[in-house]
């Protein structure tokens, strides 16, 4: 052999031992100096954290048990654009583009959008799932998910709120989204190229708890009594909107509560477009000057303060200055000598302006913010206000004539369930419990945790309330008979208050209100109705009163409230 083939014999085997050596050192590289960062690469792409099908929200029922909200199923249509090539995906968009009638054009384009995965047509019915799946194409797919429900439509749509896919808002839905969202879980799966489970990994079995149910201290049957007799009421009074309360004064669970306008909340996407937006319940979130309802506690802290009795008497002479300003009756006439008891049957605004200046701001204040004025009541319902009180000392807000004008309902603002505590209050033998819609919750476990009555204040004596009790019966008795009730003893008082506007007060509009409380003496519920700018009267004895009577006899029968009074009393 000559020396050029043994050159070029040793020319290639060197270079064979280079190419050898670069190899072995970058192997060496990658299996011992990097090991650990391919290693975890390698593990990051056949491993992915998945979150698990998330189990059904927990379901609201009234105290009853039907259900208010729960859970259905609702299908989305999906595809694995990459997956589809050639004649399968010509084959998949002709299929789809038949299946959900829409243009092949559109199909392609959702197509696009994303290659590895993209929802095709989202809450489709089971039919259509079922359709999609028989096609059999590979690369497209079905997917189930929960979807609230709610089975009554628009009845308790305020007290219910609404939910989306992550969480609940407004309402019960909203305060209590903690308790009944599900658990949420993820797993560390072992996936293909297309983030799928492969077949042969172990399945988790850690699996994800539902939400808690709830059960409301609400009745659906008296809900839909108040909702139906708060539609008539708007119609028949031609009221802009309204909202009317039920409470057992007993414990201060909510009945019924109920606002309009309403809404579906099976459906709320479609109010977006309304101003403002009909989903804050009113009953917890709109604050108004409550008017001459606010009498009772005037008369009732003067009463406890032993400032007064129900036979003390003043001179009406049709005005009173207090701080600088001239405060007049309603009706512009001057009574003469009155009692503490004509003053709340007569509703007279000198009167009870007259009764706050012999308290003095001191003592009229503190029964005021007893009864729960000025702060929320703490119902557990999302998006509550605390309504608007000025006290003494406030320089920029508090002037003196607030002792006059506070006292019958004027210059202050409250919630409706607000208004609504106070009277319940009074129906207690004046303790003030925390409103609460609630009753139970139960675990998925099944634990059940029971809601307890809270003692937030007691204002008055029961010896008080048992006198103001009797001085709002003879308020529907002698001064509003259009709010008996047939059979039954009620205690009541109407209130017809000014709107406030930026600069004054509107002089057309009204809020015309009542709020009682029976059978006395044993009072088994607190009824307060609102109605915003009825047409046909502003006075609420003519309006919110007649609802409260219609109200009040039905709920009787439907409740099994045995009469209270016998022929010869009435």
């Amino acid at each position: 052999m000559t020396d050029a083939p043994r050159r070029r014999l040793r020319f290639l085997g060197t270079l064979l031992i280079g190419l050898l050596f670069v190899i072995v050192v970058q192997l060496f590289q990658v299996q011992v100096v990097n090991h650990k960062t391919y290693a975890d690469q390698g593990r990051k792409n056949r491993t992915q954290v998945i979150r698990l099908p998330d189990p059904p929200r927990g379901v609201i029922r009234d105290r009853n048990g039907t259900v208010l909200a729960g859970n259905g199923v609702t299908y989305s249509i999906e595809a694995s654009p990459s997956v589809l090539t050639g004649t399968i995906r010509s084959t998949a968009v002709m299929s789809l583009s038949e299946l959900l009638h829409v243009p092949a054009a559109r199909v392609e384009q959702i197509l696009e959008r994303n290659p590895a995965w993209v929802v095709v047509e989202r809450s489709v019915s089971r039919e259509l799932a079922e359709q999609a799946v028989a096609l059999g194409i590979w690369g497209v797919d079905v997917r189930s998910s929960w979807v609230r429900d709610y089975p009554q439509g628009s009845l308790g749509s305020h007290l219910l709120g609404f939910c989306n896919l992550e969480r609940g808002f407004y309402g019960v839905e909203g305060f209590y989204n903690e308790e009944l969202r599900p658990e949420i879980v993820t797993e560390t799966m072992v996936v293909d190229s297309y983030r799928e489970q492969v077949p042969w990994a172990a399945v988790p079995v850690t699996l994800p708890h539902r939400g808690s149910d709830l059960v409301l201290s609400v009745d659906l049957t008296v809900q839909a009594i108040v909702e139906a007799e708060l539609a008539y009421s708007l119609a028949e009074y031609e009221a802009d909107s309204g909202t009317i309360i039920v409470m057992d004064p007993r414990t201060f669970e909510v009945l019924a509560m109920a606002s309009s306008p309403n809404y579906d909340p099976g459906r709320y996407p479609a109010y977006y477009s309304q101003s403002p937006l009909p989903f804050s319940d009113p009953a917890v979130s709109q604050q108004y000057e409550p008017g001459s309802v606010f009498k009772i506690l005037t008369v009732a802290a003067a009463l406890d303060a032993g400032i007064a009795t129900p036979d003390t008497t003043y001179t009406d002479q049709g005005w009173i200055e207090v701080g600088g300003q001239v405060i007049q009756n309603a009706t512009r006439e001057a009574y003469g000598e009155q009692t503490v008891t004509d003053l709340l049957v007569k509703s007279l605004n000198v009167g009870s302006a007259w009764l706050s200046t012999q308290m003095a701001p001191d003592t009229f204040y503190r029964y005021v913010q007893a009864f729960g004025i000025g702060r929320p009541t703490g119902i557990d319902v999302a998006g509550e206000v605390g309504g608007q009180l000025w006290l003494p000392g406030d320089l920029e807000h508090y002037h003196d004539s607030n002792l006059g004008t506070n006292s019958f309902g004027q210059g202050l603002a409250v919630t409706p369930i607000q208004m609504a505590v106070a009277a319940a209050t009074v129906a207690n033998d004046g303790v003030r419990l925390r409103p609460r819609v609630v009753s139970q919750v139960i675990a998925a476990d099944g634990t059940v945790s029971l809601s307890q009555s809270v003692m937030e204040a007691q204002p008055i004596s029961s010896e008080t309330a048992r006198i103001v009790t009797n001085m709002m019966v003879r308020v529907i008795e002698d001064g509003v008979p259009q709010a008996r009730v047939p059979g039954y003893r009620f205690a009541g008082k109407t209130g017809t208050a000014q709107v406030y506007v930026p600069g004054g007060y509107d002089r057309d509009a009204t809020i015309a209100s009542f709020v009682g409380f029976g059978p006395v003496p044993d009072p088994r519920m607190v009824i307060l109705v609102k109605l915003d700018n009825p047409k046909t009267s502003p006075w609420g004895s003519q309006t919110a009163a007649r609802s409260f009577q219609r109200l009040a006899t039905r709920l009787c029968v439907v409740l099994n409230i045995p009469p209270s009074l016998t022929e010869a009393d009435q």
